[in-house]
């Protein structure tokens, strides 16, 4: 993932918990799927997009706390 360090992004409070809240969605919409019953390829682009989810949720989820305190 590349690095995010020092990215502004400036949003309100509400912006914040609705970029989070669609992107877990779709990161337990990815984990839902058995990565068994697709082909290596697509398992393979899950699985990356699984891992970049997991980092910019990380990500927004420290930079909103340092805001605003505990997402939930």
């Amino acid at each position: 993932m590349a690095k995010l360090d020092g990215l502004a992004i400036p949003m309100i409070k509400g912006d914040w918990r609705l970029v989070i809240e669609a992107l877990e969605q779709r990161l337990a919409s990815n984990l839902s799927i058995d990565l068994d019953s697709v082909d290596e390829d697509e398992a393979a682009e899950i699985s990356e997009d699984i891992d970049r989810l997991e980092g910019i949720l990380g990500y927004l989820k420290s930079e909103y706390e340092k805001e605003y305190g505990q997402v939930y």
